[in-house]
């Protein structure tokens, strides 16, 4: 289909597996309580995944019987979670994907009414989501599917501060973080500026750099930078950044590779309610590890 997003290979199958599970899971934990319930997709794109020819899609087909199901983008599969959600609201910023977006959804309509598209940047609409909702009523999940390091850090801590919301992060560690982090540690002040906004901090310069002492050509002292990055590292610290705002934060963050091995995102869960979190880690963390 032309103008539908491409697989990215087996990490994008794997993490809509996981959030494919989670959704059913969470609806079917909250559909005795008395909060309504919302699907919030940020990067909501087309709603389909393709492969990048059909021959590849017809091959991937044969192999695997639940090709079908996988290939759905995240935003279908939300459509198709039962029992459903009260509300849904598909955030994108390009017009035509957009479009695309309201034809997929009208293929559901019985959830005509519930569904929302919103016009504009994630950041800006998932904040004023955030400030807007009536949270004593309502509880959700965010699914923030970002290209590269497109959510500011800022937006993460509206989720949190609702204490109402369970968030799926797709955390561009080695997609953004890993290829900004020059190995000699002197960054475009362009990509310093996303890098702070992107995690909300300046210590990420001695997470992921360390000042060596060395000798230089005249015999006195002189200090250089070197690049500790690996993904672990990277791991550890976007968890122990979520730990310091949500209520319970799922490990592990799940390593997402392309098909070279390698590290592209980190599945990352976090539960911003401190009564639901116990539940809400166990169902998660399950998932996560299955």
């Amino acid at each position: 289909m032309p103008g539908n997003h491409q697989f990215g290979g087996d990490w994008t199958e794997k993490k809509l597996t996981k959030v494919r599970k989670y959704l059913p899971a969470y609806t079917t934990a909250l559909k005795n309580t008395p909060f309504k319930l919302m699907y919030i997709d940020a990067f909501a794109g087309t709603g389909y995944r393709t492969s990048k020819n059909d021959a590849s899609a017809l091959r991937q087909l044969l192999e695997f019987p639940e090709f079908d199901d996988l290939a759905k983008g995240s935003a279908r599969l939300a459509l198709e979670v039962e029992p459903a959600f009260d509300r849904y609201v598909f955030i994108e910023k390009n017009r035509r994907k957009l479009a695309r977006l309201r034809e997929m959804a009208a293929e559901y309509p019985h959830l005509n009414d519930r569904v929302e598209f919103k016009l504009a940047d994630a950041n800006k609409a998932i904040c004023d989501l955030c400030g807007e909702t009536n949270w004593t009523r309502w509880r959700a999940v965010v699914f923030l599917d970002p290209y590269g390091t497109q959510v500011d850090w800022s937006t993460v801590e509206a989720i949190a501060r609702t204490n109402s919301i369970d968030l799926w992060y797709l955390f561009p560690s080695g997609m953004g973080l890993g290829r900004m982090l020059t190995k000699s540690g002197e960054i475009d002040p362009t990509w310093e500026a996303r890098l702070n906004t992107l995690l909300g901090t300046t210590e990420w310069r001695d997470v992921f750099y360390e000042t060596i002492d060395e000798p230089t050509l005249f015999d006195e002292r002189g200090t250089s930078r070197h690049r500790t990055y690996d993904e672990d590292r990277a791991a550890k610290f976007i968890l122990k950044r979520m730990r310091q705002i949500f209520a319970g934060v799922g490990r592990p963050a799940l390593p997402l590779r392309n098909s070279k091995g390698t590290c592209m995102y980190h599945l990352v869960f976090a539960c911003g309610n401190p009564r639901a979190k116990s539940l809400a880690l166990r169902i998660a963390e399950h998932i996560l590890k299955d």
